[in-house]
């Protein structure tokens, strides 16, 4: 491992990276594919970055338009969608403060992309504006990670990078290595990460390493629970994963629905 100096890092992940690094994750697939196919109407992806979970609901026959913040994004994904013969509708837009031409029955925000939100302010802000582009009776369905106790009151000094996971590159089959050092800001529930992703050659050697870093903002339920109410809607629900089991203190992953009514 080597020590990530400052200048080295990018922040958040390069688009030209980012399905190398998120190969592995599929879970949520299934579970937003369904939930927008059940819809009844156009859906919308906030944050839809490089079109993991954007480009398999169109390909299911959805009406889905999407945008993300990060234009490099948006460029990986008309490349992969034009290869696939498809052509969705995406822009460049914050989800704080975005305008789109029509209205849906779904929005969604997969892969704890709400979290990279990081003020009360900004996360109200988001909500209010996906809810003024639902329909009557649409849904906005989002997930965040169950924050863990057990990071939250780890001693404090410089944290040791932890081995977070190994996988395949799926396109050459050698091995990556990821490489997490974690950083908590208790006071602004602000979790902030930097990353080493090792790509290994054919004899075992590292051959490119990729770092960088990002910061995302962990949200308690009761909190969540008021940051909706704040923005208008009254109703929602919540589980503890993508097969619908009920939120316990052993759950990874909170799943939220809330309804404009």
């Amino acid at each position: 491992m080597n020590t990530m100096e400052p200048s080295e890092i990018e922040d958040y992940v390069k688009p030209e990276v980012f399905d190398l690094y998120y190969s592995w994750q599929t879970d949520d697939i299934p579970f937003y594919v369904a939930r927008a196919r059940e819809a009844g109407g156009p859906v919308l992806e906030a944050g839809c970055g490089t079109g993991r979970v954007l480009l398999p609901t169109l390909q299911a026959g959805v009406d889905i338009d999407g945008f993300d913040i990060h234009p490099g994004m948006i460029e990986v994904l008309r490349s992969k969608a034009q290869a696939l013969g498809l052509s969705p509708r995406l822009a460049v837009a914050d989800m704080r403060d975005f305008t789109m031409p029509r209205r849906y029955a779904l929005i969604t925000i997969p892969f704890r992309a709400f979290q990279h939100l990081l003020t009360t302010r900004d996360q109200v802000t988001a909500l209010r504006c996906m809810r003024e582009h639902l329909d009557p009776g649409g849904a906005l369905v989002f997930d965040v990670f169950f924050p863990s106790f057990e990071r939250m009151v780890q001693p404090a000094g410089e944290p040791e990078p932890e081995l977070e996971r190994e996988f395949e590159n799926p396109e050459t089959g050698l091995p990556i290595a990821m490489y997490t050092t974690r950083r908590i800001d208790r006071v602004n529930q602000v979790l902030l990460v930097e990353r080493e992703v090792v790509e290994s050659d054919a004899r075992g050697y590292a051959a490119k390493t990729h770092r960088d870093r990002f910061s995302m903002r962990w949200t308690w339920k009761p909190e969540m629970e008021l940051l909706l109410g704040a923005a208008g809607f009254g109703r929602w629900s919540v589980t503890g994963g993508f097969d619908g089991r009920a939120l316990d203190s052993q759950a990874p992953t909170m799943v939220w629905t809330a309804w404009k009514d």
